[in-house]
């Protein structure tokens, strides 16, 4: 297995070596401005700690595996593209978010399913105007560090993506 390891910044050596040391990697090869591949690395159950705790991404592929060998990325939209929990913001336009986000809390330690949630949470926002909605486009919504670099590389390989998410489609008047 190769590790490929990124950031959207520098990658300072000292955290290579590291990797590489807890992977047993035979050797480095820088493949972008900021971008490493890992050749020959073993799986570690430190790698995930280790690059949460320096804000690096990385992923485990097969050497003979390359960009191109992909047609097709699929996500999250809430906190995974975009920076935000947008029911949350949506809520907080309307002084609510302590309520909605106690009942999102409670749905992640499983103690309601997710569509019990999505009702009780939908609820609180009865009567929302369409401008809240708009405001949260406008004022909130970004995305997150890294994501157009990789939608334009995705894009230059041919690759689709594809978001998912729980919630409702918004398209604002752009």
């Amino acid at each position: 297995m190769n590790c490929i390891i990124q950031s959207v910044q520098d990658i300072a050596p000292v955290h290579l070596k590291r990797l590489a040391g807890l992977t047993t990697a035979s050797h480095i090869e820088q493949i972008s401005a900021h971008a490493y591949r890992l050749y020959d690395a073993k799986p570690h159950d430190g790698v995930a700690a280790y690059c949460y705790e320096h804000h690096l991404d990385y992923g485990f592929v097969r050497p003979s595996q390359h960009l191109s060998d992909f047609g097709l990325v699929v996500m999250d939209m809430d906190s995974t593209l975009i920076s935000i929990e947008c029911i949350d913001e949506i809520a907080d336009m309307i002084h609510i978010k302590p309520q909605v986000a106690a009942i999102t809390e409670a749905a992640m330690r499983g103690e309601i399913d997710f569509s019990e949630s999505l009702r009780r949470r939908v609820a609180l926002l009865d009567g929302l105007e369409e401008s809240a909605l708009q405001r949260v486009y406008d004022e909130r919504l970004r995305l997150n560090q890294g994501a157009e670099i990789m939608l334009s590389t995705l894009k230059k390989y041919g690759i689709k993506t594809m978001l998912v998410s729980g919630g409702f489609i918004f398209l604002p008047n752009a």
